[in-house]
């Protein structure tokens, strides 16, 4: 099974940094793991690669769907690994790096092959929701399939609609597709973590925050929703673009946007960390450390 470089680690604490400098030593390409930076229009607060680091290195699931586009995990684990191997067919190397743990647990833990709803269903059920609610949903799901119904409960809305979707499209509940058995996995993460103490960590989410006001993101959020996208749509529904949407529509001054942005980012950091330390096999390095002598070590690693 091929071994794939996969760099991880919370928001903030270096990774791309860290992916770039290896793909100009190991000619590759990187294959991104971050739930945010797949949708268009959304730069500055998604930390997306800039112009140039794109030039230097190709990158690979940013920057392909619009904000109000929906893309589930077991989507990116297809698109990953069809990247990976076209790279890999290609004579170069692939580097996985993001801080998304589902996406990188569904692409070296294959999920069940559930089929890909259309978009006729999704406006379908959609449709239903504005005109009876999420409760009626709810009750409709229990009736078709009570398994499912069980697992993701009342409020889960986006497993809601999707076990709704599934049974409309196939006549099979989405528990039974869940109860077969998982593909088998078609890579295999060596994983190396960027680890920062909470202080350092949280000094440079702030500090990231306070640089994304400088150049520009109340502009790109203000501009996204003049393109007719909503606040709620999935792009926007992020920490550092909900709490700027508050500032734009006039919720929220923009000092306190801000403070709330830095907050929640650093708890998303601290559950990100928590997720990771869970994960069995990371090689974690110091993110204090220069960039070069991280790099050194990954090399190390590698042999």
């Amino acid at each position: 099974m091929q071994t794939i470089l996969t760099i991880v680690g919370p928001t903030a604490s270096g990774k791309t940094d860290l992916a770039l400098i290896l793909a100009d030593r190991y000619d590759a390409e990187i294959v991104s793991a971050d739930s945010r930076q797949v949708y268009q229009h959304l730069d500055i607060g998604t930390a997306k690669p800039t112009p140039d680091e794109r030039r230097q290195t190709a990158f690979h699931l940013i920057d392909f769907l619009e904000p109000d586009q929906a893309y589930s995990c077991g989507q990116y684990s297809r698109d990953a690994q069809k990247h990976i191997r076209d790279i890999l067919d290609r004579g170069r190397t692939p580097i996985v790096c993001g801080g998304t743990g589902l996406y990188l647990r569904a692409l070296y833990e294959p999920l069940h092959r559930v089929p890909r709803s259309t978009p006729e269903t999704k406006q379908k059920i959609n449709a239903e929701l504005a005109a009876v609610g999420l409760d009626e949903l709810y009750l409709r799901l229990r009736k078709v399939d009570p398994a499912w119904a069980d697992r993701v409960g009342p409020s889960d809305r986006q497993r809601i609609l999707r076990g709704l979707e599934i049974f409309d499209l196939t006549g099979r509940p989405i528990s039974e597709f869940f109860s077969e058995p998982r593909p088998a996995a078609v890579f295999e993460p060596s994983y190396v973590g960027i680890r920062l103490e909470r202080p350092a960590l949280y000094e440079r989410i702030d500090r990231r925050f306070d640089r994304m006001l400088e150049i520009g993101l109340v502009d790109e959020v203000a501009a996204v929703l003049d393109r007719g996208f909503a606040a709620d749509c999935p792009g926007l529904r992020t920490i550092g673009y909900q709490e700027i949407i508050s500032f734009v529509q006039g919720r929220l001054a923009l000092n306190d946007a801000a403070a709330l942005a830095k907050k929640n980012t650093r708890n998303f950091a601290r559950r990100q960390t928590t997720w990771f330390r869970k994960m069995k096999g990371i090689v974690w390095l110091d993110g204090e450390k220069p960039i070069i002598e991280l790099m050194n070590e990954v090399m190390k690693l590698r042999g």
